[in-house]
C-alpha cells in the first residue's frame, strides 16, 4: 500500500517525510483551524462549503495574511488526484506558524498550511442500521464552538468517556440539558412529525452536512424548526414520535438507537432519518459522478 500524501506549505511529499517546527503555535498553543473534507470516487465532496466554512474560521481567529489558503480550491484536487484515494477524507489545518511562544500573534505571522488524505471504507448498510449510541456530558467547551478551532480537548475527554460508557457519541448538554451537539456530529430529532436541530450559534459548529441535511428536508417538503431540544424530549417522547440522528462529514447519517440508558423510538432506526440519508447519499453520489446508490430499508417495526 502506498504511504498516505501530504501537502504541507506549498510541497507535495509522503506524509512521514512532513516535518513542522517545535514551536509551531498550533502545536503549542492550539492556535489553527481546520476542516474535514469527504472523498467520493476519487473527488471533494462539498469543497466549496467546506473552503468558506474554513474562511469564516480564519476570519474569527484573526488569520487571514496567507495566500496559500487562497489556493487551496486548486491544491487539495490535485492532493487527492495524486493520492489515489477513492474512498476517504482530507484532513486540512491552518496554524499561525512558528513563532517563539508567547500568548500574542507574531508579527509578521508565517502560518503552516497543510492537508493529507487517508482512505477509509464507507459503513455498511448493516453498520448503518444497526444505529448507534450516545452518551450526555455535560458542555464545558469554550464558548466558541462556532470556529472549527484544532484546540479539540475538551471533545477528546468527552469521546473518551463515551467510549468508556460503551457509546459511539459524545452528547453535548447546555443548561437545561439543552441537546447541543455531538463531539464530533451535529444532533437531530424529529419529535411529533418535525425535524429539529439547535439553531446555528457561537454554542455549535455550522456543520456542512447539518446545511445539506436542512436543505433536502426543506426541498423535500418535510417540516423543519432550527429549535433547541432538551435530553427529556428525545428519552420520554412516545415511540412512535422521536426520532434521532447525527450529521458529520466522515460519517453522513448515523441514526440513533439509545442515548444513556434510553431507548430511542422503538429502538430502530426511523423513516425520516433513512428517506434523508438516501437522498443525501443520491447528493453525494451525482456531485461526484457516480450511480446514485440503492435506497436503504426500513427495519420491520418501522
Amino acid at each position: 500500500m502506498a504511504e498516505e500524501l501530504l501537502y504541507l506549505n506549498g510541497r507535495f511529499m509522503p506524509l512521514s517525510q512532513g516535518r513542522v517546527y517545535v514551536e509551531d503555535r498550533g502545536f503549542q498553543l492550539g492556535d489553527g483551524v481546520y476542516e474535514v473534507i469527504k472523498v467520493m470516487n476519487g473527488r471533494l465532496v462539498w469543497l466549496e462549503d467546506h473552503l468558506e466554512r474554513l474562511e469564516r474560521s480564519l476570519s474569527a481567529v484573526r488569520l487571514t495574511e496567507t495566500r496559500a489558503v487562497q489556493e487551496l480550491g486548486e491544491v487539495l484536487p490535485r492532493l487527492v488526484e495524486a493520492s489515489g484515494v477513492d474512498e476517504g477524507s482530507v484532513y486540512l489545518q491552518v496554524t499561525r506558524g512558528p513563532a517563539p511562544r508567547e500568548f500574542v500573534f507574531p508579527r509578521p505571522a508565517r502560518p503552516t498550511v497543510l492537508a493529507y488524505v487517508r482512505a477509509a471504507e464507507p459503513p455498511t448498510t448493516e453498520e448503518i442500521l444497526a444505529g448507534i449510541v450516545l452518551h450526555p456530558v455535560e458542555d464545558l467547551r469554550w464558548a466558541r464552538c462556532d470556529i472549527k478551532s484544532t484546540n479539540l480537548l475538551a471533545a477528546v475527554l468527552a469521546k473518551e468517556e463515551a467510549l468508556e460508557a460503551g457509546a459511539h457519541e459524545a452528547l453535548f448538554l447546555g443548561p437545561g440539558e439543552v441537546v447541543r451537539e455531538g463531539g464530533s456530529s451535529n444532533v437531530f430529532a424529529v419529535l411529533d412529525g418535525v425535524i429539529r436541530t439547535h439553531p446555528l450559534s457561537n454554542r455549535i459548529l455550522a456543520g456542512v452536512t447539518r446545511l445539506h441535511v436542512l436543505r433536502l428536508a426543506r426541498r423535500d417538503g418535510l417540516p423543519v424548526e432550527e429549535r433547541e431540544f432538551t435530553l427529556a424530549d428525545i428519552t420520554t417522547a412516545a415511540s412512535a414520535d422521536c426520532e434521532v440522528f447525527t450529521a458529520s462529514t466522515t460519517k453522513d447519517l448515523r441514526p440513533v438507537v439509545k442515548v444513556g440508558k434510553h431507548v430511542i423510538g422503538d429502538g430502530r432506526p426511523g423513516r425520516v432519518t433513512l428517506s434523508l440519508l438516501d437522498a443525501l447519499r443520491r447528493e453525494q453520489a451525482q456531485a461526484v459522478g457516480l450511480p446514485a446508490p440503492p435506497a436503504l430499508s426500513w427495519p420491520a417495526g418501522r
